[in-house]
């Protein structure tokens, strides 16, 4: 469920980003692409590590899955980061008007889907995908597909701060620095 609200979101931001030339929206959106694939490791590292929960291969446990999942959530997101962070500075040096309003708005509507999916990811009890495991009490993959989402929203409360300064300040080179 986080992952097609996740989806749609994504999608929305981009092409507003696109649309409405706001940099911190599209910035957000991309985030979002990370936060997405992410959540899809996480499911797929889930699967896997049923599947493979009684097999005598995975002598250590599965848990390793989920920490590759993990790994891999990070590195995807590192490397949006670096797009991102290059479109920015080209942003800074060749600014275009920005739609402010339509922008604002789907700002928040981001924020919404990262709190709502954060609340869906949210987990007070823990899993465990293996007995071979004992010392493993905490989802690893859980946590990192939770934390990645409390990341987004953190840039959708970027975007909407930027594109606030921007509008009602003037401070238009915010929206690419933020």
């Amino acid at each position: 469920i986080a992952t097609i609200f996740t989806g749609v979101m994504m999608v929305a931001e981009i092409f507003g980003g696109i649309v409405f030339n706001s940099m911190a929206l599209l910035a957000d959106g991309w985030h979002m692409s990370s936060h997405m694939v992410a959540l899809g490791l996480a499911y797929v590292a889930y699967r896997a590590a049923r599947h493979y929960a009684n097999d005598e291969r995975f002598c250590f446990g599965t848990w390793k899955i989920e920490i590759l999942a993990g790994y891999s959530s990070a590195i995807l997101l590192m490397v949006v980061a670096a797009m991102m962070c290059y479109s920015s500075i080209e942003r800074l040096f060749n600014p275009v008007q920005i739609h402010y309003n339509d922008a604002i708005l789907i700002a928040i509507l981001g924020l919404i889907v990262n709190l709502v999916c954060a609340w869906l990811l949210h987990d007070n009890h823990h899993h465990s995908h293996d007995h071979h495991s004992h010392h493993h009490e905490h989802d690893l993959n859980q946590k990192a597909a939770f934390l990645h989402v409390i990341a987004d929203a953190t840039t959708s409360v970027l975007a909407i701060i930027a594109l606030f300064a921007a509008k009602y300040f003037g401070w238009n080179f915010l929206d690419a620095v933020l």
